[in-house]
């Protein structure tokens, strides 16, 4: 079994990063119709979203051996994105390659996010998830985050913003 390497990137491998995250996401073609399927993927696969994530996101990544497990980018406050408000830090895309779940890769992706936002100074943390990612859901809650409320649907599926007080 690999060791895990947590890291953050100042270049991250944005190749890499988009493969790890449609591999991770792959599993909402199943639930989403095919329509909201092909919208997420293209979302998903968007190199120059990608590279705005990135430009304003702080990268962590969790490699097992030579190969890129996980991913979540850490978006400072200061930078509004639909559902979060201007003063919230959040997180975005938190996304593990299947194959190796399991092994606790989101959750300690999760954790560092959290200490690296509290070492920044940041009052509120939010993410946004829906009905279809129940695991994803139990670990935002099982680490402190609850729901602020409950967004419009997209893609079709419920969605909740959560959020947690830092300070």
């Amino acid at each position: 079994m690999d060791i895990l390497n947590y890291r953050w990137v100042e270049e991250p491998d944005a190749v890499a990063i988009t493969e790890v995250t449609l591999l991770s996401y792959g599993q909402f073609e199943s639930v989403l119709a095919p329509e909201y399927w092909t919208q997420m993927k293209h979302s998903l696969s968007d190199d120059a979203k990608l590279r705005e994530l990135m430009r304003t996101s702080a990268t962590l990544v969790c490699e097992a051996g030579n190969q890129l497990a996980g991913v979540l980018f850490l978006t400072p406050s200061g930078y509004p994105a639909y559902p979060c408000p201007a003063e919230w830090a959040y997180i975005r895309r938190l996304g593990v390659d299947p194959r190796l779940r399991g092994r606790g890769i989101g959750r300690r992706l999760m954790e560092m996010a959290i200490q690296q936002a509290r070492a920044n100074g940041e009052q509120y943390l939010g993410l946004h998830t829906s009905t279809i990612m129940p695991d994803a859901r139990h670990l935002y809650e099982q680490l402190g985050f609850s729901i602020a409320r409950e967004l419009a649907p997209i893609l079709g599926q419920q969605y909740w913003l959560y959020h947690m007080l830092l300070s």
